[in-house]
């Protein structure tokens, strides 16, 4: 009596951080993957010993693009049309809509090291609208998801990008500044960033903004801008003003 064939395996493209994470979340659902980047070949086991990547394409059920945005097109129009049966196609990127490939992308930030096992369960994938769910993309992942329009990609990701690594550089930056200006720990600014955001996951985010700008302290405002101009962080003072005009534009917002 025959064995039951084993279900095809998924091929991981990309070495970075993203590639890293999803190799552990793969493994913590025991979805059978192979990894292969450009600059390091296969990453552990290969499909097969000899095993080429033009080999291993129509041996995958799923294509993993882990890679950047600008590599994603060329990689798909040389790699794609060469392997049969084909396996679906999938991207992580935010910002782009590719032929031959579905997007679908994780909203959150990576670091260096895999995160605690319960955390990839609770990352959002958003879709590409009219496109397959993520059920149908990626079977095995819990995750939850949401579409957007792929033409409004670009927008989205921009928002992305002002909402988490934008203020990541603006913490770096006090941070730095904590240190490196009066000799000071950046962990004592931790109970801070922690309850900025606790606030922001409040029931009332409207609620979360505080500091003289939302007060109307026009005096403290100068005094602030001031302050930066004189301790030469001006470009930290050109994004106090542009967000005390984004403070406006939420408000007449909220009005209309």
């Amino acid at each position: 009596m025959g064995q039951v064939p084993s279900a095809k395996p998924w091929l991981l493209i990309g070495s970075g951080r993203l590639a890293t994470h999803l190799t552990s979340y793969l493994r913590q659902l025991d979805i059978p993957c192979r990894q292969w980047s450009r600059a390091h070949g296969w990453h552990g086991q290969a499909l097969a010993e000899g095993t080429t990547l033009e080999d291993a394409l129509p041996r995958c059920e799923r294509v993993l693009l882990a890679i950047s945005d600008d590599a994603l097109a060329p990689f798909v129009a040389h790699h794609r049309h060469g392997a049969q049966p084909q396996p679906t196609w999938i991207h992580f990127s935010g910002s782009r809509s590719v032929d031959g490939a579905w997007g679908a992308h994780p909203l959150c930030t990576f670091g260096p090291e895999s995160y605690a096992p319960e955390i990839y369960p609770t990352i959002p994938f958003l879709l590409e609208e009219a496109g397959p769910s993520l059920a149908e993309l990626l079977p095995g992942l819990p995750n939850p998801s949401a579409s957007i329009p792929a033409g409004d990609k670009p927008l989205y990701h921009a928002l992305c990008v002002v909402a988490g690594n934008f203020t990541t550089l603006l913490w770096q930056r006090f941070f730095q500044q904590l240190e490196g200006r009066w000799g000071l720990d950046p962990a004592l600014a931790a109970p801070y960033l922690r309850r900025t955001l606790a606030n922001l996951e409040a029931a009332d985010r409207q609620a979360a903004l505080t500091g003289p700008i939302t007060r109307g302290d026009g005096e403290t405002v100068a005094a602030n801008l001031t302050a930066l101009e004189s301790a030469g962080l001006s470009d930290l003072a050109g994004i106090y003003r542009a967000f005390q005009q984004a403070d406006q534009a939420t408000l007449s917002e909220s009005a209309a």
